[in-house]
């Protein structure tokens, strides 16, 4: 039954108090002012305290999110961009990045740019870019118990003579409920094998992400990317107050799944009694990496799954690691983000402090990427990131 107000309720002893909408349900809105002018944004709220906005202008990505009117997510100063601003060479992707509690990169590459096979490839590609077609908004009681919230509609990513990428997506939430759930499945509509790769970029800010939260992840290794993320090794699950000019730093965590399959990880804030998984299964997402950024006015951590590591697309088929789909060919990806107060997380559920390297160690080669900086030109003086 749905819960809400402390009570439980059908559909029929709900509609006879109010209409659905006087509580909870799914309004479209188009944004009007400077470069987010035209976008189409679905406003969600489950009716439980958790409201976020789904974009089908750029990727059906999850640009903002929020509970009890607490942001789950960092947003950033460039706001939602309308995708016909998409810039893909340099730094131009971060022109676009409204960060939200997610952001999808792919689907031909992701991480630094580069050049494969006589193509340029930006930095985290441009599915996140593309607007959504066959959109559907739906507002359907399951069964007499369960209402459920749905956003879906498809994303191409598509080149003459180049590769035919379908991503299908689905973004559902339940009346009463404080999750959501990602549902994506991508097919290769074209005749030839085409490479696929797929990060989910979730990113987390204030005031969920503050000096008092942590990072739980049941991680069997933990690795630094470099030497600077090296030095913070000891302190990837913590949080410090923001710092002009902080430089982020990145870890890859190998993640302990549970009996069924399912990584569960996510960050919690005592001082709030909340947190807010992520759950994934390691078979379609396999890789997680942490981008942990408390720079001043960008302060934000990314928990980001992947099927691939984190490499470039020209360093992915180097290494050998450079997932292809043969024409014909699918693949599904299931994510699931929920709010819990701190009683309801199992102490051993999550936290684990394993890490593979001490100060003073050298991280291994293949997972040190040297080029990050390189990867763009030219370069800005001073310039810190290295982008997760």
């Amino acid at each position: 039954m749905a819960q809400l107000f402390g009570r439980q309720w059908t559909r029929d002893s709900l509609r006879r108090y109010a209409a659905l909408e006087q509580l909870a349900g799914v309004r479209r809105v188009q944004l009007q002012e400077g470069f987010e002018r035209g976008v189409e944004v679905c406003e969600v709220s489950t009716g439980g305290g958790l409201r976020f906005g789904v974009c089908p202008s750029r990727g059906l990505d999850i640009v903002w999110a929020e509970h009890n009117g607490r942001s789950l997510c960092w947003r950033g100063d460039n706001g939602v961009v309308h995708p016909a601003f998409y810039e893909e060479q340099n730094f131009g992707w971060l022109r676009g990045f409204a960060g939200g509690l997610l952001s999808t990169c792919g689907l031909s590459s992701f991480g630094p740019s580069c050049e494969d096979e006589g193509e340029f490839y930006g930095l985290h590609d441009r599915i996140s870019f593309a607007p959504a077609r066959g959109v559907a908004v739906q507002t359907v009681w399951l069964d007499e118990e369960t209402c459920e919230f749905s956003m879906s509609g498809t994303l191409r990513q598509t080149r003459l003579f180049g590769s035919n990428l379908r991503l299908e997506r689905r973004i559902s939430a339940r009346l009463g409920e404080n999750a959501l759930r990602v549902h994506d499945h991508v097919f290769n509509d074209g005749f030839e094998a085409a490479p696929m790769v797929v990060l989910y970029h979730c990113n987390f800010g204030f005031p969920l992400v503050d000096e008092r939260a942590r990072v739980e992840v049941p991680a069997l290794r933990t690795e630094p990317r470099d030497a600077y993320a090296l030095e913070g090794l000891a302190g990837w699950a913590e949080f410090e107050l923001p710092q002009a000019g902080w430089a982020e730093q990145v870890f890859f965590h190998d993640v302990r799944p549970d009996d069924e399959g399912f990584a569960r990880v996510g960050i919690v804030n005592p001082a709030l009694n909340m947190g807010v998984h992520l759950r994934f299964q390691t078979a379609q997402l396999p890789h997680l990496t942490q981008w942990k950024c408390l720079r001043a006015g960008a302060y934000v951590c990314g928990l980001e799954p992947s099927n691939a590591p984190l490499a470039s697309r020209a360093q992915l088929r180097e290494r050998g690691e450079l997932p292809l789909l043969e024409p014909g060919e699918s693949r599904e990806f299931n994510l699931e983000f929920s709010v819990v107060e701190l009683e309801d997380i199992g102490e051993t559920q999550l936290s684990s402090r394993a890490t593979s390297f001490e100060a003073g160690q050298t991280p291994p080669s293949n997972r040190v990427l040297e080029d990050w900086k390189e990867a763009f030109a030219p370069p800005e003086p001073n310039f810190q990131l290295r982008f997760s």
